[in-house]
């Protein structure tokens, strides 16, 4: 059973999300709390770029 396609969609799925929860979101507004929505829409938004990635791989047969 090959795990590496999976195991990297897991790893750059949080890393991804984990960068932008660190470097924060540059937007000028005086509540924080649309500074975490848009935080976590960011980070939703790049773990659904990586399953529509791996959607397009599979699809497509884009594997090593």
């Amino acid at each position: 059973m090959d795990l590496a396609g999976p195991l990297a969609r897991v790893l750059l799925r949080y890393i991804g999300g984990a960068l932008i929860a660190k470097a924060g979101v540059s937007i000028d507004v005086n509540d924080p709390d649309l500074v975490n929505i848009a935080t976590m829409a960011i980070g939703a938004g790049l773990s659904a770029g990586v399953e529509v990635w791996w959607y397009l791989a599979r699809k497509y047969g884009w594997t090593l």
